[in-house]
């Protein structure tokens, strides 16, 4: 029997926990694709971060589950993915964008953790990248150079990941290299950790593995809540050349930020009610 869907409601502390992937009487996305966002995330993220008429973007559409939720609450909404699963999906890798300079209100990414889903044929895909070696972190800091390009000043991006462990290999800390890449850029706002309720979790034979063998099953994801400083200036400081290179993630150095004095905190939008909207028309130049 499938979880009681509870309802659904501004959640008012960093850690979240709804049991059932969708909301509603609907359902948003595909709930057969793997590695589907549940949907309570991004509706979250919208009422806190948006107003109705703002441009949402997802480079990492997958099945869309973006797209449903800010039509739900008529937001305008545009997903781009190498592997497009709908016509409303724009195919385009993520790491060039068919977007003007600061268009996009929001921003929410849900990327590959590194190898452990096939998502596409395509030899862009950065879910063929091992987030053992520096490919993985060097693909994701292009992505985000490019949000940074479509972001209008002084608003806010979320991205949803996950830590990665393999057997025989160890444990990597994607969520911690992703913040330390994101925070070249942008401005933190806060770290979310949300529950996981993947199927695997409660196999037995899972479960024993991880007992025996001594390691931990990825219980929660991060998400991370960024904001593009009101000035611009992420691009200005990547041009400007004061940030590291992108490190290997075995060797415990994550990339340092410049200083971020005198900035000024970021207050969130004000959270509206939920209602259904209209599909969105495209907007122009953006194909």
């Amino acid at each position: 029997m499938p979880p009681k869907k509870p309802p659904l409601v501004i959640q008012p502390t960093t850690l979240w926990d709804y049991p059932s992937q969708h909301y509603g009487s609907d359902v948003q996305g595909d709930p057969r694709y793997k590695g589907a966002t549940p949907s309570y995330i991004i509706w979250n993220l919208l009422q806190r971060y948006t107003r109705e008429g703002h441009l949402v973007i997802d480079p990492f559409a997958g099945s869309g589950t973006t797209l449903d939720v800010a039509r739900d609450i008529n937001r305008r909404a545009l997903g781009y993915d190498l592997a497009p699963t709908s016509k409303d999906i724009f195919r385009a890798d993520a790491r060039k964008l068919p977007l003007e300079d600061a268009k996009a209100d929001f921003v929410f990414m849900d990327p590959p953790y590194s190898t452990h889903i096939e998502y596409s044929d395509d030899p862009r895909c950065i879910g063929k990248l091992d987030a053992a070696g520096p490919d993985y972190y060097q693909a994701m800091d292009e992505v985000f150079a490019e949000v940074d390009r479509i972001l209008r000043p002084d608003r806010h991006l979320g991205l949803y990941v996950c830590d990665s462990f393999v057997k025989g290999r160890g444990f990597f800390p994607i969520g911690f290299e992703l913040f330390a890449l994101l925070r070249r850029r942008f401005t933190p706002v806060d770290i979310v950790a949300v529950t996981r309720h993947n199927r695997t979790l409660e196999m037995g034979n899972y479960r024993a593995a991880a007992e025996t063998g001594n390691f931990f099953l990825r219980g929660f994801n991060y998400l991370l809540i960024f904001s593009k400083p009101a000035d611009g200036s992420g691009q200005q400081r990547e041009r400007a050349g004061r940030t590291p290179k992108v490190r290997n993630a075995r060797d415990g150095r994550p990339p340092r930020r410049p200083g971020a004095k005198g900035r000024k905190p970021l207050s969130p939008l004000p959270p509206k009610a939920p209602g259904r909207g209209r599909k969105p028309r495209t907007p122009k130049g953006t194909r």
